[in-house]
């Protein structure tokens, strides 16, 4: 075996020393520079990783806050066509209310001004029937050209005017 290594140009010793240099220097590295490399490595792995999960979480989430405003849109949409329905059958009431009003307003307004137009009406025969009574008080007086006396006046009056 000596004489393998030998013939390769290898000293055994000077292999030795490498063999010894290179696991100090592998200890070395693997001590101060590969451990916190693979620590740092990992650590952002973990980050990673958390950050994906964070992600999924979030995404999640907003799924869920999406439903939600889907569902309280719904229910605010419904809501409000239940208000406006309300409203429109408060405004059907209360137009109904304001028309059955106006009509028993326009009733009673018709009812007096017929009463006015029926007084006024007697008042009017009344005052036509004294016009016509002193109408015909003057055309007897020219017609008899004398006054026979007010109680006979009254009497001529009376029957001419129960005949018209």
């Amino acid at each position: 075996m000596n004489s393998l290594i030998s013939a390769l140009g290898l000293d055994l010793k000077i292999l030795l020393a490498q063999f010894v240099n290179f696991s100090i220097l592998i200890f070395v590295l693997w001590r101060f520079a590969y451990k916190p490399i693979l620590k740092l490595l990992e650590d952002r792995r973990l980050k990673i990783a958390q950050g994906i999960k964070d992600s999924e979480e979030s995404a999640n989430k907003l799924q869920e806050a999406e439903e939600q405003k889907k569902i309280i849109m719904a229910e605010a949409h419904k809501e409000a066509n239940l208000i406006i329905e309300e409203s429109r059958i408060k405004a059907e009431k209360r137009y109904q209310e304001i028309i059955g009003k106006t009509k028993e307003d326009l009733r009673v307004v018709m009812a007096e001004e017929k009463e006015k137009i029926i007084f006024e009406k007697k008042a009017a025969i009344v005052e036509i029937k004294k016009q016509t009574a002193e109408l015909i008080v003057l055309a007897l007086e020219k017609i008899l050209s004398e006054k026979v006396d007010n109680k006979k006046d009254a009497e001529i009056i009376a029957r001419v005017v129960k005949n018209l």
